[in-house]
């Protein structure tokens, strides 16, 4: 089947992957982002990010990461709420997010093959 479709590219049925940080410093999963994870209300997942790349990173699972990593994947434990928000004020804290300059968008931009974390980067 890959061969007949050689020098195509699928059209997104919906708008791009993506994340906002409000002005309540909660993250909100869009829902082709939502899909693209595969997350339902009351999952856990783990947020990590790169401030020198601007990037925010979901992350599901970490099975072959090291015992500091495995650490810190534990620690940062966020449940998705019902309607799809992640509570991060920690986030807004630590990287100088800053409520007057909100809303923040991030777009995807790529995941690990695995299905097991998604980056998203913050859009300008």
């Amino acid at each position: 089947m890959s061969a007949i479709l050689e020098g195509f590219e699928f059209v997104p049925a919906d708008s791009v992957a993506s994340l906002t940080l409000d002005n309540q410093m909660r993250i909100y999963i869009n829902a082709t982002a939502r899909r693209l994870l595969d997350i339902k209300p009351y999952d856990r997942i783990a947020v990590a990010y790169r401030p020198d790349e601007r990037e925010l990173a979901l992350v599901k699972s970490l099975s072959s990461a090291g015992q500091q990593a495995m650490a810190e994947y534990h620690t940062s434990n966020f449940a998705v709420d019902k309607r799809f928000y992640l509570h991060t004020r920690v986030l807004a804290r630590l990287y100088g997010f800053k409520q007057s300059g909100a809303p923040y968008r991030f777009e995807y931009s790529r995941g690990a093959s695995d299905g097991s974390a998604f980056i998203f980067r913050l859009a300008d």
